[in-house]
Formats: C-alpha cells, structure tokens, sequence
C-alpha cells in the first residue's frame, strides 16, 4: 500500500538518493500506526538525513501513540532551560523533540551519504545568524518576491518595488502627496513561507497611520519577541505610509529607563544600534541611507502557543 507524502516532505525527499526513497517508503509500510507515518514525515520535511529517519523509525517502532506522543511532545508547562527557538523548533520536528527529551538515536554513516549536498543560502551575512533571524532575512532578501529602483531624489536611495507583493508605491508626481494608510498584506505570506519550519505565525499592521498601531506600542509588542530571540521585521521609509525598504529588529537592549535597538538591512547588511527615544523622535534612523527614517509598518510574531 502505498502512502501519501506531504508537499514539504517529498521536496526534501526530491534530494535523496533512489535507494534512500525506496527505504522511506519501507519505513512507512513498516510503521505501526498513522501517528508515526505522520511523524516520520515531518523528521524528513525538517530535513534530517536518511540514517537519521531510519534510526528514528527504529527507535519508535515499538511504542503505542500515547507513548510516541509523550516521547516527540514537549510540555506546555516546558522547563525553563528551554529557550523559544527549541520550543519553536520541537512543534515542527518530531525528531529534534524526541532528542531534547532524552531520546537517542543511532543513524547508519553509509545512509547518511545518501544524500545530495544542500544548496548554498541566498544570503551570506558578516555575522552568525539564528535559525529564524537566518530564514526571515532569505526570505527578505529574495529577488523572485522584491526588486529595487533609483528614487529621482537621491541615486542612492532605494525605492521598494510593491508590485510583486500586491501594493504599488505612489508615482514619483505624487511623492510629496499626503501618504494614506497601505492595505491588504505585505509581508504576512512572504513571511509565513520564509519561516514555514519554525512554526511561526505573523501579523501585520500600520505604524503611526490614522486608527492603526502607534510607534510605541509597536516597540512595546517586539521588545517582546526580540527577547525570546525572535526577529522582528519592519518596513522603514521618509514618512507615514510609504514603505520603502524592509529591515530586521534584531534585538532590545535596556539599561534603566532606555532601550536601545539593533538593526539589520539583510540587503546592504548593515547592522546598526538605535536609541528607542531617536526612533520615536521619527527624525533619522542610523543607515546610511537617511531618506528612510521612520519605521512605517510592522509584522509582529506569534508562535502557535501565546502571541509573543
């Protein structure tokens, strides 16, 4: 009998070899219930290697669903050594959760090898990234979703192409027009893709624009995700509603009564601190290109358990 494969297993499946996709469907056949079909599926869209699906399946084969539950879930009370990127992590990888709970597995080297080299990222910053910082900068970054253009006013500033993303800037004859609120989603879908694995979900919203979200409680909602170590994105541009070019809120640092932010532009990878109050102040943000000096739309984090 043959079982179905996901869409995100079957990719991954797509890079091994003809000998090692002939065992996963053994695998399958073998398996003793649909629980662990399921979850020998998702081990292989989180893209582990052959050998170590293989041990995974060995090691599960001989538990009940309740048991294989107990061993590849962890607790909604989690202990506090775990951090937000292992518990994101776990919702989406079986494996990785049975790990983390103690379990072992014991891959075959040779069925390792089965494996086609992974391809080089899009993106290769000056400094080490995390899982979800690494995935929403590719997907940021990605040429097929955004494009840029020489603003008339300055060579070298850059001017967001929205059209890919369902949102066209002003033409340049109404540049100094008075901005209007931005509808529909920007970045919601590109960002549910770039971060598909990690369990994330997002929502997007206005800064400063009539009836939508003010700069502080902006700020107020990433110091929030940034210190559980989830990058924030955010759009920035010369005034409300005219979003010209995406960054990362990285992380938050407090001393006191002040905060101060750190700043990544996955495009020119630029990675800078601001002062909250100077971001407030909505007078110059510290890129080198100072046309875009306001943070005009935000996309705050929420992991499938609580809003960040």
């Amino acid at each position: 009998m043959k079982h179905p494969v996901s869409e995100e297993a079957q990719e991954q499946l797509d890079r091994w070899s003809g000998k090692a996709q002939k065992l996963f469907t053994e695998l399958l056949e073998d398996a003793g219930s649909d629980l662990q079909r399921e979850l020998l599926q998702r081990a292989v869209a989180a893209a582990h290697t052959p050998g170590e699906v293989h041990a995974f399946a060995d090691e599960i084969r001989g538990l009940s669903d309740l048991e294989l539950y107990e061993a590849c879930t962890l607790e909604d009370a989690a202990p506090e050594d775990y951090t937000v990127a292992q518990l994101l992590r776990a919702e989406a990888d079986p494996l990785f959760a049975f790990e983390l709970k103690g379990g072992t597995i014991d891959p075959n080297e040779d069925e390792t090898r089965e494996l086609a080299p992974p391809p080089e990222p899009k993106v290769k910053p000056s400094f080490e990234l995390s899982a979800a910082q690494d995935a929403l900068a590719r997907g940021l970054s990605g040429k097929k979703k955004v494009g840029f253009e020489a603003e008339s006013a300055d060579a070298s500033a850059k001017a967001m192409d929205w059209g890919a993303l369902g949102s066209a800037p002003p033409p340049p004859s109404q540049s100094h027009a008075s901005p209007t609120p931005t509808s529909g989603k920007l970045l919601e879908d590109l960002l549910a893709e770039a971060t598909r694995g990690l369990s994330v979900a997002w929502r997007e919203h206005d800064v400063d624009a009539p009836g939508a979200m003010s700069l502080s409680d902006a700020l107020a909602s990433a110091a929030g995700a940034v210190t559980r170590g989830i990058p924030v994105p955010c759009a920035i541009g010369p005034a409300t509603g005219q979003h010209r070019r995406f960054i990362l809120m990285m992380q938050a640092s407090a001393s006191g009564k002040t905060r101060a932010w750190q700043l990544y532009d996955p495009l020119s990878q630029e990675l800078v601190w601001a002062n909250e109050g100077d971001l407030l102040a909505r007078a110059e943000l510290p890129f080198a290109n100072k046309v875009n000096r306001r943070l005009t739309r935000i996309v705050l984090p929420q992991s499938l358990k609580a809003a960040f």
